[in-house]
């Protein structure tokens, strides 16, 4: 009986030691819209003073040990939407990320268009979102943006980040459960 119970202590123990890790991250939250996420170990994040309006904000984040930078974009709609179905919201989704390109087009980025099969519609933390790729040149090098978005009746929230083509399949390896664990109003 003795050695029983300390078999089953010693599980616990090694599985609790072996489960820190996971619930080691940290909260961000915005307490203006509402916007949580956790993020991993060694994460930090710093709030840009966004002089537009006071539903929007911009928040980047950052990994201290690959200095990987992630953006994430919130506006906050006011007056909320109506309820919308998943397949419209879906439709306004698609729409944005064409929206995006004309934007970025119209800023002045050099052969900017959507990668072929990149947009791939999803849930995030259960809303509505899309990931997709863009490809542009600046001063002669081929760059590449990464893009998930989700969408509320309440809340846009877009994140965003720029890189070498090389870079992309490690940057969304490392961010992209950051992003599953966002959470909007």
């Amino acid at each position: 009986m003795r050695s029983l119970v300390a078999t089953i202590f010693l599980a616990v123990f090694l599985s609790l030691i072996l489960t820190a890790p996971a619930y080691s991250q940290m909260e961000f939250r915005d307490d203006k819209s509402g916007v949580t996420l956790s993020l991993p170990p060694g994460w930090t994040w710093n709030n840009l003073v966004n002089e537009r309006d006071e539903q929007t904000s911009l928040v980047v984040f950052r990994d201290a040990g690959s200095g990987i930078e992630l953006t994430l974009y919130v506006h906050m709609l006011v007056p909320p939407e109506a309820m919308t179905p998943a397949e419209k919201m879906n439709r306004r989704l698609l729409k944005q990320a064409q929206a995006k390109v004309r934007q970025r087009l119209r800023e002045g980025y050099q052969d900017y268009h959507l990668r072929e099969s990149s947009l791939t519609l999803r849930t995030i933390n259960g809303r509505s979102g899309l990931t997709w790729v863009a490809d542009y040149i600046d001063h002669g090098r081929n760059i590449v943006e990464y893009f998930a978005r989700a969408r509320s009746e309440n809340t846009n929230a877009l994140f965003f980040a720029r890189m070498p083509p090389e870079q992309l399949d490690d940057f969304k390896a490392k961010v992209d459960p950051i992003i599953e664990t966002l959470q909007i109003p």
